[in-house]
């Protein structure tokens, strides 16, 4: 009983900080946490092993840096796809910007006319562009008589 109650409560402390504080961290944190400790695990294992590795080769040594080595790799890589895949500006918030204008003016009377259909026209902004027509018929709340009730 003497070494089983220590490991139960040691496992059971574990077990709280794994399904209570890992999920809530961010992934910045989380791989910066598992870089830490991996390294903290090379250094252990090469002070514990001090004697063995006295007597290797240079080459040898190299090896014990290869986790680092490949996960800073494959980091760099990622955020290389991610840039190459979004750009340094991300994605484009209006696709629909590259429309003509004879688009852009048919795209508005047809947005406008279905706005005056249901009678939720009536607070547009003069000369204003369809994104802000559309940003004030959506952001209006409930009217009485108004087309979207529950």
């Amino acid at each position: 009983m003497e070494l089983f109650l220590p490991g139960l409560v040691t496992l059971l402390i574990i077990a709280l900080i794994v399904f209570l504080v890992l999920p809530r961290l961010g992934a910045p944190v989380l791989a910066s946490l598992a870089l830490i400790l991996l390294a903290y695990g090379i250094w252990s294992h090469m002070t514990l092993f001090y004697a063995e590795y006295r007597y290797t080769t240079w080459t040898d040594r190299i090896k014990t840096y290869g986790p680092m080595l490949l996960i800073g790799i494959l980091i760099f890589a990622s955020l290389s796809y991610i840039i190459y895949l979004f750009g340094t500006e991300g994605p484009s918030a209006l696709p629909a910007s590259n429309l003509t204008p004879s688009q852009t003016a048919a795209v508005n009377n047809a947005v406008n006319s279905v706005a005056n259909t249901f009678g939720l026209n009536t607070n547009k902004k003069n000369n204003g562009t369809i994104l802000e027509n559309l940003g004030g018929i959506l952001n209006t709340p409930n009217r009485p008589g108004a087309y979207n009730k529950r």
